[in-house]
């Protein structure tokens, strides 16, 4: 019959086996799971989470845990054995049978257990397993000497958290914080199935340096063994830890078959330097940089690329980049954001971009921000130009050096006069040498009053403001302007209100909330003659449904269109009674004009139509998976759709994912349908793609097609694309290969931005 021995009885004994126990066992899940993980300075991949639809529940593959009853409040160790034999005088204790010994969540069971008590060893040369909460060892042999040391042989372990297992020939445990483990191999593959095996022929844990160091480290992928490194070094935390990060391998047109594999620095706690070098059959080799940094109040990066004798022009290309932002000091009202990109020339996206939009790019932004946040109000000091990539003169921006704004921020009350306005001072500079043109300073100030009247079914908000713009200009153009200080005041009087209507109704057995939302915006703005005023930052809005209720139709201060005109609006919503959800939403709005629109900006039309377009909008939930989207606006006048984006999509899970999209734009002669999918073929296979098409050109814009393949402990996605790479209409083709190690890490070229960038509600498994 099995004895219980408890801890007041073989008190020395006991603290021995379950201190020299634990620590050992610290030690060894320490080193035996992280040297895995960090050795490619990986951390778990979400992709390892869901492993278990494919692989064996771990349970079934290691010792089962024995079901002992719980200690008590006054018990610390408890010692089970079928027999023990005490031996007073020669010092030894020998516990045989079913030896089990539980300690807090631990519990380690042997065939026999001897203790030595001149020696203080306790030693079992049978077999042994421990578990632990997120850890179980079994061994062929176990040690345990004082002053923390001890040794296991023949280790297997399995690690619950991490869904991973693997061996160690043996561990020694110098000290309460080191061990040594000679022979040590990791997976998280089924054992009938093992696709991939990490091995160290000898690793040394350090707890207190936090730091685990390798020798001669090999992958083997199906046995046979694809990298090896002869020393390998990384952290035992989730802390950092300098050293190579995962490589990625690519091919495209312009650069030809790429391969960077990038060298992380950690110089200190608050920053770091990441080295990057690419090579490039087609370009030669490149070196990428990104120093990142953290203070108590600021954080911010620079990042350079340097490509040294392009093999293909023969010119040095560059990058630059750099952004910082935060605040001054310690609770402080002064806040910084600095941004500042430039290239070496105007090919450099087109090139080496990766897509149509970053191909595209026309303008680097080199801008430097002072924020001040007083009590209701708030400043900014703004310095900004522009590296223009357009080779037309006419598409540089102005520069403002520098920029004063100042505005209220002050919360809105109802029933009582608000008052709110902007102040603004900023100088607009460009090179006269290149473009002969107007450069100058402006000043422009607007107060507004206003009284909103607000109740649960109604709201009547009327306002007036009052504008001033002042001019300080250089005209260096042949046909000069006669006034070089013109000056503008204007003022507006706007009165915007609706009513909110709303009944119970029932729907497909569905008791819902419908309301119907009337509104009407009126606004009056005297004309006043601007065509003498230069046009510096100001455009003309895109007509939405937000924008049939702004009280000026240009962005910026150089236009204040004249307005007497009416906005009439309607809404209407379908809610859920219960939980509020909207499942359908339609809005429809125009602006009538009582006057002619006699303000413009250059080059433009008087607007004598006697209404805008109008602008529709619809969203509806379908069903649960399915919702829908449009945005119409259609000019009357001329019977034309200017504008229109329909959008449909269907998403039961993260894996099953249908878009389909339709815009037009008549402004831009743009027309294009947009197709994106993520969708399984079985249970392991997945369907990635993506077909954008330009209608008016005939023309694919980016068409990708790829496959998705996951098992138990690896993942491969491998994607070929087409991808327009410039407005003249060039085409790139690309190749995306990526393979997922599961719970090790992913060697290939990253697809999870770009994928996540190109198909909406795309979540990456990977």
């Amino acid at each position: 019959m099995p004895c219980l021995y408890s801890a007041i009885e073989h008190k020395t004994l006991l603290d021995r086996i379950q201190m020299i126990t634990n620590s050992t066992v610290r030690v060894l899940t320490a080193s035996l799971s992280l040297i895995v993980f960090s050795a490619f300075s990986i951390s778990v991949s979400a992709a390892t989470l869901n492993a278990g639809a494919f692989c064996r529940p771990l349970a079934t593959l290691m010792p089962e845990r024995p079901d002992l009853p719980p200690l008590s409040d006054e018990e610390f160790v408890q010692l089970y054995a079928d027999d023990a034999l005490l031996q007073e005088r020669e010092g030894i204790s020998t516990f045989s049978g079913n030896v089990l010994m539980q300690r807090l969540g631990q519990v380690l069971r042997a065939k026999t257990v001897i203790y030595t008590r001149d020696t203080e060893v306790a030693h079992t040369d049978s077999e042994f397993t421990y578990w632990s909460d997120n850890l179980v060892v079994e061994g062929e042999g176990l040690k345990l000497r004082p002053n923390n040391q001890g040794e296991m042989h023949n280790a297997s372990y399995w690690l619950m958290d991490r869904r991973g297992r693997g061996m160690a020939d043996t561990v020694y445990q110098d000290s309460n914080t080191e061990a040594r483990l000679i022979g040590t191999s990791f997976t998280t593959c089924d054992p009938d199935s093992e696709v991939w095996t990490l091995r160290a022929e000898e690793t040394r844990i350090d707890l207190t340096a936090n730091e685990g160091v390798s020798k001669n480290v090999t992958l083997r992928v199906f046995d046979v063994p694809v990298f090896y490194t002869p020393y390998l070094s990384y952290p035992l935390s989730d802390a950092r830890k300098t050293g190579f990060l995962a490589p990625s391998m690519g091919s495209s047109n312009e650069v030809g078959t790429e391969f960077s594999i990038p060298f992380y620095w950690n110089l200190d706690p608050s920053y770091d330097l990441t080295l990057t070098p690419r090579v490039m059959s087609r370009r030669g080799v490149s070196l990428g940089a990104e120093f990142r940094y953290l203070t108590r109040t600021m954080t911010g990066s620079v990042q350079t690329e340097y490509l040294p004798n392009d093999s293909s022009t023969g010119e040095n290309r560059t990058l630059f980049s750099f952004r910082n932002s935060g605040a001054l000091t310690p609770n402080s009202n002064w806040f910084t954001d600095i941004v500042y990109d430039s290239v070496s020339d105007e090919r450099y996206f087109e090139e080496f971009g990766t897509d149509l939009s970053v191909a595209s790019t026309t303008h680097l932004e080199q801008r430097g921000d002072l924020y001040y946040f007083g009590y209701g109000w708030w400043g900014l000091a703004r310095v900004q130009r522009f590296q223009t990539l357009d080779l037309n003169p006419q598409a540089r921006p102005y520069a403002r050096l520098p920029q004063i704004y100042l505005t209220t921020q002050i919360p809105e009350f109802n029933r009582r006069l608000n008052l709110n306005g902007h102040m603004e001072v900023v100088r607009f500079d460009r090179d006269l040498d290149e473009i002969p043109d107007v450069v100058g300073n402006r000043a422009d100030m607007r107060l507004a009053l206003s009284y909103p009247w607000r109740t649960p079914a109604s709201f009547v908000i009327p306002q007036v403001s009052f504008r001033h713009t002042y001019y300080s200009l250089d005209d260096e153009r042949d046909n000069a302007v006669l006034d070089d200080s013109p000056s503008r005041s204007l003022y507006t009087v706007s009165v915007d209100s609706g009513l909110f209507f709303e009944r119970d109704t029932q729907l497909f057995n569905n008791n819902f909330l419908h309301t119907l939302e009337p509104r009407l915006y009126y606004r009056y703005t005297p004309y006043k003659d601007q065509s003498e005023l230069p046009v510096f930052d100001t455009a003309e809005y895109d007509l939405t449904f937000g924008q049939l209720f702004r009280e000026n139709r240009y962005s910026g201060a150089d236009r204040v269109d004249d307005g007497n005109q009416l906005t009439l609006a309607l809404t209407s919503r379908l809610l859920n009674s219960t939980n509020g959800n909207e499942y359908l939403r339609g809005s429809i709005g125009e602006i009538f004009y009582f006057d002619d629109i006699d303000v413009t900006l250059p080059s433009q039309a008087i607007i004598d139509d006697g209404s805008s377009s109008t602008v529709a909008e619809v969203a509806a939930q379908l069903t649960q998976y399915w919702n829908a989207s449009t945005t119409v606006r259609w000019n009357r006048h001329d019977d034309n759709t200017e504008y229109s984006v329909w959008r449909l999509r269907y998403k039961r899970d993260s894996q099953h994912l249908v878009n389909l999209s339709y815009r037009l734009r008549e402004s831009s002669d743009l027309e294009q349908t947009d197709v994106s999918w993520y969708w399984p073929v079985n249970n392991r296979w997945n369907m990635v793609g993506r077909w954008n098409y330009s209608l008016r050109d005939r023309k694919d814009l980016e068409i990708f097609a790829g496959l998705e393949y996951e098992s138990c402990c690896w993942a491969m996605r491998g994607i070929v694309r087409r991808y327009l790479n410039n407005i003249e209409g060039d085409h790139l083709n690309g190749i995306f290969f990526q393979v997922e190690l599961k719970g090790l890490g992913g060697v290939g070229r990253k697809a999870d931005t770009f994928l996540e960038e190109s198909i909406p509600g795309f979540q990456d498994r990977f």
